[in-house]
């Protein structure tokens, strides 16, 4: 016959086993979970690092100033102020758009390059600029998005709120 005092015994125990329990499945789940996020980090900041020193190898400086998300017929026109900071140029080719788990790639003829108000092939070192084009995203645009420039033998990776 159990009494009162050996219940409340046996009902520690069982606690304290069940926190146990928990214990090793965190460890092990950390354990197992820690080495492919340090994996993922390693290998997302290898390739951001290589696009970074891809464009400073080649002089290319370009940072963004300031963006707009218009919703338009159609999609939303998307409008970055850019500054060139390099000491080379930058001609962007193509120009892609992350957003939303969608990708967007445009190329020559599909997006507007203005520098000193005039229409522009390329970003010399010094200057600011406008980059204006269409993507056929529509909805609420996020606030967080990245945007590639591709073009003189580099990419230049923009974040606008990242």
């Amino acid at each position: 016959m159990r009494t009162h005092l050996s219940r409340g015994r046996a009902a520690i125990s069982e606690m304290l086993s069940a926190i146990i329990l928990i214990a090793i499945v965190l460890v092990v789940f950390a354990a197992v979970v820690y080495p492919l996020y340090l994996r993922y980090q390693a290998a997302s900041q290898s390739a951001a690092g290589a696009v970074s020193r891809s464009a400073q190898s080649t002089g290319v400086g370009i940072s963004l100033t300031y963006w707009t998300a218009t919703p338009v017929s159609g999609g939303t026109q998307v409008t970055l102020y850019l500054y060139s900071y390099g000491t080379s140029q930058f001609s962007p080719t193509e120009v892609v758009t992350y957003v939303s788990g969608n990708t967007y790639t445009l190329g020559g003829g599909q997006f507007q390059l203005t520098v000193n108000g005039g229409t522009a092939g390329a970003i010399p070192p010094g200057t600011p600029a406008v980059l204006t084009y269409t993507v056929p995203y529509t909805g609420a645009w996020p606030s967080s998005f990245s945007v590639t420039l591709i073009g003189s033998g580099t990419a230049v990776t923009l974040t606008p709120g990242g």
